[in-house]
């Protein structure tokens, strides 16, 4: 048992080396590709449709449709969608009829008084309004008047899209309100059946790309431009998907000074080895692959699996449309699994898209619960879908691969924890602390890594820099709190597992304000 153990241990460890080298190399590759970038050439362009879905919003939503029009692209060519839904509205007014009860709680517990408004106010204006109904005489009546105050992300978008228009002359700017139930993927889902509708005639799907950033997006400006060359292809058979990745380097308004938010800025820095080791390079490597010769076969054995990560991720819109568009849970788990299982042809962006970090952990967590949840729910579609099983043997190993990375997402920990036991029990200090000396010097390096990267692709960015975090000085003072991110990972499946067990449905935390 403590050679298995021992096994178990390195074997992770290095794991987590290999990731990192992998990143590191993607990184370089990326960066390249970046600055090999020249002026736009004339010829043919996508036409890029942006899908901006709001739900309590009011805040953010300028910011991300001001970013959108900001993008460096031929005005005729790039659609602006904001979907708002009623869902905000029903489940605001289900809040208004338990005001009284909020109201005491709020006067009773000022630690979570913020926290308790979700739903209510955005989260920008959580605290001010808390604090306000706690001072207040009658604070029943103080928070009723501070929310009939606050305009529906619906009210915003009627009147925020013609005030954008008027300034940017010729600009497709569209509102769609989704009045059915569901959640993210039902709003986008509306909004990709009323497309034919609002694109003009030359939008053929095969040459039009439906985009999505959530409302906390700042996309670099020359995106489209990357997206425009990604498509521009000698078979003249653009890529099904073009993904743009997530930098988590901007600050929420949320966020509250103090031990958690170091833990959460380790997080959003710990990201980056993520995005760039695991997705980026996933999707290089099925280029590589599929250019290779290799027989179908082995190739779908080589090939990695391909997540979809939502904001940023471009996908053709007859491919969209035959795969059967966006799904709940999750809008983006999915399609990855989808287009992996259909061998579609895959382009990562070398520019990114900043976007919020999580500003608590308990928003972390429940994100990361919606994620468990799709990944099971992404599994059962692999093995259940006539569609998806026609791709044979594809699919299957598509099935076999994401089978195992979510058994050890809910299952890594415990092992890690279990091999440790036995090493203890067993009194082989002497291969524990040298194992532990070699984690502690990787989590060092990979620290180092992360808050260079950050620097880096945070002074590359252009466009919109709204709340952008740059790591603090000293990044080994970083180490305790990425030392922790395997448990933070671990909140999704826990938190998961804790709401089936306790009758609760898993709810999206940053998102979903």
């Amino acid at each position: 048992m403590t050679t298995i153990a021992l096994t178990v241990l390195w074997a992770v460890l290095l794991w987590g080396a290999l990731l990192t080298a992998r990143a590191a190399g993607t990184a370089r590759a990326l960066d390249r590709r970046r600055r090999a970038v020249r002026p736009p050439e004339d010829g043919p362009a996508p036409h890029v449709v942006l899908l901006v879905p709001a739900l309590r919003e009011q805040d953010l939503l300028e910011e991300v449709v001001r970013g959108a029009l900001g993008l460096d692209y031929p005005r005729h060519l790039l659609h602006i969608v904001v979907v708002t839904t009623e869902r905000e509205e029903r489940e605001r007014d289900a809040a208004l009829r338990r005001l009284p009860a909020l109201a005491t709680a709020l006067a009773e517990d000022g630690a979570r008084a913020a926290a308790r408004l979700s739903g209510l106010v955005p989260s920008s204006r959580a605290a001010g309004v808390a604090a306000r109904v706690r001072a207040a005489a009658d604070p029943a009546a103080a928070l009723r008047s501070e929310v009939g105050a606050v305009p529906t992300t619906r009210e915003i978008a009627r009147n925020l899209l013609p005030l954008l228009a008027a300034e940017h002359p010729g600009a497709s700017l569209h509102h769609l309100h989704h009045t059915a139930e569901g959640a993210k993927s039902s709003q986008l889902v509306h909004a990709v059946e009323q497309l034919p509708a609002l694109l003009p005639p030359d939008a053929v799907p095969a040459m039009t790309y439906v985009g999505l950033y959530d409302a906390d997006s700042q996309p670099d400006s020359t995106t489209l431009w990357h997206v425009a060359q990604a498509a521009r292809v000698p078979s003249g058979h653009p890529p099904e998907l073009i993904q743009q990745l997530p930098l988590q380097l901007r600050r929420p308004h949320a966020a509250r000074r103090g031990r958690q938010d170091v833990l959460l800025r380790a997080h959003a820095l710990a990201d980056l080895r993520r995005r760039a080791g695991v997705e980026a390079h996933r999707i290089r490597a099925c280029a590589r692959i599929a250019g290779s010769g290799l027989p179908s076969g082995l190739a779908a054995v080589a090939e990695p699996v391909v997540y979809g990560v939502g904001a940023g991720l471009f996908v053709r819109h007859d491919t969209l449309v035959a795969i059967g568009m966006y799904e709940e849970p999750v809008d983006d788990l999915l399609i990855g699994y989808k287009l992996s299982s259909a061998r579609a042809g895959m382009v990562v962006l070398p520019v990114f898209n900043l976007v919020d970090r999580y500003p608590s952990v308990r928003s972390l967590g429940s994100a990361y619960a919606i994620v468990a949840k799709g990944s099971l729910a992404g599994l059962r579609r692999l093995l259940t879908d006539p569609v998806l099983r026609t791709h044979q043997p594809r699919n299957s190993a598509v099935f076999v691969k994401e089978l195992l990375d979510t058994l050890w997402w809910f299952v890594g920990p415990v092992v890690v924890l279990a091999a440790v036991t036995v090493l203890a029990r067993a009194q082989a200090h002497a291969q524990l602390i040298v194992w532990a000396a070699a984690a502690l010097g990787y989590t060092v390096v990979h620290t180092l890594w992360c808050v260079r990267r950050a620097e880096f692709w945070l002074a590359a960015h252009q466009g919109a820099r709204e709340r952008a975090e740059l790591p603090s000085p000293g990044g080994l003072r970083l180490v305790p709190a990425f030392l922790a991110q395997p448990v933070l990972h671990w909140l999704g499946p826990l938190r998961y597992a804790t709401g089936l067990l306790g009758g609760r449905s898993a709810e999206s935390g940053k998102t979903e304000r």
